[in-house]
């Protein structure tokens, strides 16, 4: 009888090389499809809302405008409009931002047009502030006592603020918000076609 075969170091490190190949191989397969489909969810939200913005809808302002009303109030927007010119500005909204870092308020500006050729169109243009608190010139010197940083508060040299840096662009993703509420189907036939267009 022949004694058992033992395994070379070799042979059981080609193994295991062969399982570190394989698993990689596996978790490389598994990575692109988990990045792919990111990237196709990324694409149909993109063909979603570019279609949005060329959307028109085939009701009258009178119609779609207390639908947009609605949108911005469940949004906690408080707003401004003449009457009848269906044009309407929000009041300004904290949209982020803390005691140590800049702080960020976003207001909208929507206008909804009626077209020469049949149906309306409506627009969102979003303003947004960013602000910056910092500290400047307490004293003229070390403050040693309270009193100093009292003074120092009060007098108004404290605190300052950086200028405010202000950005102003259609908002696009509102624009979506609006179809979805006011147009339900076509905001899905949009949705099926951004998901035959991305799968």
């Amino acid at each position: 009888m022949l004694p058992p075969r033992r395994r070379s170091p070799r042979t059981s490190g080609g193994l295991h090389m062969y399982r570190f190949t394989r698993l990689a191989g596996v978790c490389l397969v598994f990575a692109t499809l988990v990045a792919l489909t990111g990237c196709s969810g990324s694409l149909r939200k993109n063909y979603m809302r570019d279609k949005a913005a060329e959307h028109v809808y085939q009701k009258s302002l009178v119609e779609v405008w207390p639908r947009v009303h609605d949108v911005l109030k469940d949004k906690g927007y408080s707003w401004r409009e003449n009457p009848g010119r269906f044009v309407l500005e929000t009041e300004w909204r904290d949209a982020g931002g803390g005691t140590l870092g800049p702080s960020t308020q976003s207001k909208f500006l929507v206008e909804g047009v009626t077209r020469p050729n049949g149906g309306v169109i409506l627009r969102v243009q979003r303003l947004d502030r960013t602000t910056q608190e910092i500290g400047t010139n307490y004293t003229r010197g070390a403050i040693r006592t309270q009193t100093d940083r009292a003074i120092a508060i009060n007098s108004g040299g404290a605190r300052s603020t950086l200028p405010t840096q202000q950005t102003f662009a259609r908002d696009l993703q509102l624009e979506l918000e609006l179809l979805q509420r006011i147009d339900p189907d076509a905001a899905a036939k949009l949705e099926a076609d951004a998901l035959s267009a991305h799968p």
